[in-house]
């Protein structure tokens, strides 16, 4: 009987001892699955998303939101109006960022095509001759003001703040679930033993 009574105590211990690995192999395992699926997956891979930081093409799309862009689609595709996100040399320092601006029409250079575009706020065209390498994709979708939110948990801080936030679900969770057990326990000591409600 006392064998018995170590063994189930064992392997409550074992339990409780697994019950954080469990929880925190779970996360890993959903977070690899969602790289794996946004960004290997066909259907979900050719979309890519933007935080826009500029009020350039206010009040059409607001400073904070976020924009889904397909990037499968090629520049011959692309129809004059649509919004699409390119490549430009934005402060004129070498490193590209990424616009999201209007498609507004083709030109041709020395023989060479030219895309151009332009923002919402004004009717002048953007200084940027762009080839079709510069062409990242249309803008299908606009998520709004969830854009700083994002970025902050794009950045150290954030991440640091992402895996404190998961600990403190799990301590949650097993207080929770703790709570419950000790009520079930009591609730079946008073059924074996009613006796002594009296």
């Amino acid at each position: 009987m006392k064998k018995d009574q170590n063994a189930t105590e064992n392997k409550i211990i074992n339990k409780k001892k697994n019950n954080p690995l469990r929880f925190f192999l779970s996360v890993i395992i959903i977070l690899g699955l969602g790289y794996v699926i946004f960004n290997y997956v066909p259907f979900v891979a050719k979309y890519d998303h933007y935080v826009i930081v500029s009020g350039s093409m206010e009040p059409v799309i607001m400073t904070g939101d976020v924009v889904i862009i397909d990037t499968s689609v090629t520049a011959e595709e692309i129809e004059i109006g649509q919004i699409i996100a390119f490549h430009a040399d934005i402060n004129e320092d070498g490193t590209d960022e990424i616009v999201v601006h209007y498609f507004h029409s083709v030109t041709e250079v020395d023989g060479e095509t030219i895309y151009n575009t332009k923002p919402e706020v004004s009717d002048n065209l953007d200084p940027w001759d762009l080839t079709a390498d510069d062409i990242v994709g249309i803008h299908v979708l606009t998520i709004s003001k969830i854009g700083p939110l994002l970025l902050f948990f794009e950045s150290t801080i954030g991440k640091i703040v992402l895996v404190v936030d998961i600990g403190i679900i799990y301590l949650l969770m097993e207080m929770f679930s703790t709570s419950n057990k000790n009520k079930k326990e009591k609730n079946e000591m008073n059924l074996e033993n009613p006796e002594d409600k009296k």
